[in-house]
């Protein structure tokens, strides 16, 4: 397993955000992670990142601990409202987070320039230059540097154009047929329908649906008919 989350339990004050949620992920697993605003899916990221500690349960990412610097390298982050320093260019960013994540490899070069252009991003401008949606794209591509075991995406499409969205789409598939895990957390529905093959909905932070696509299908015709009924009628 990848990933390992036993009664996750997050409070804020007296508010229990996440409420006791339990799931695990796959090498090559792709999961959707589904809810309303406020239904936890936030929480349980930050929480499985090592962004804030838990209230209870357990968590296992990658063989370790959240935020342990042993699987750094192995995990792939970009996060809604990820925005890189924008005084530096394209390049000298993804070269900067490549350094990080392999410290002790000479050559980061030529993977940088492969995601620069995959991207469309000029490797030269600064990105306090760059357009809203270049912004999104230099923060997925920080994603996958290092050709990590497992990548979180938080609301990955925000501001990318169709054509971007197609690319990312076929992309995320790839990997995911390299053996890459995915955990994808998104309110587009039907994207999720496209590049997942499971989904887990999340409801005022408890776990209501756990299922791979096709049964999820078969019962319910589509995501967004599960998501209506398991969150709906709550």
């Amino acid at each position: 397993m990848i990933l390992e989350v036993k009664n996750l339990e997050v409070r804020y004050g007296l508010k229990k955000a996440v409420d006791g949620v339990s799931f695990s992920m796959s090498a090559g697993e792709s999961v959707g992670l589904l809810g309303a605003n406020g239904a936890g899916k936030s929480s349980t990221l930050k929480a499985l990142l090592g962004m804030l500690r838990p209230s209870g349960g357990e968590i296992k990412i990658l063989g370790g601990e959240p935020g342990s610097f042993s699987n750094f390298e192995k995990l792939g982050f970009a996060p809604e409202e990820g925005v890189p320093p924008d005084y530096l260019s394209g390049k000298e960013y993804l070269s900067f987070v490549s350094r990080l994540k392999k410290p002790s490899k000479r050559e980061h070069s030529e993977e940088v320039e492969e995601l620069l252009s995959w991207f469309e991003l000029d490797p030269r401008k600064p990105i306090r230059e760059y357009s809203k949606g270049m912004k999104r794209r230099i923060t997925l591509a920080q994603a996958f540097l290092g050709e990590p075991d497992l990548v979180v995406l938080d609301e990955p499409l925000n501001g990318l154009d169709p054509l971007m969205i197609v690319k990312l789409r076929n992309r995320l598939n790839e990997k995911r047929n390299k053996g890459t895990g995915l955990l994808y957390s998104s309110h587009i529905l039907s994207e999720v329908e496209k590049c997942c093959s499971r989904a887990i909905i999340l409801n005022e932070g408890k776990l209501v649906l756990d299922a791979p696509l096709d049964a999820i299908q078969s019962e319910y015709g589509s995501i967004e008919n599960a998501f209506a009924k398991t969150v709906g009628d709550s």
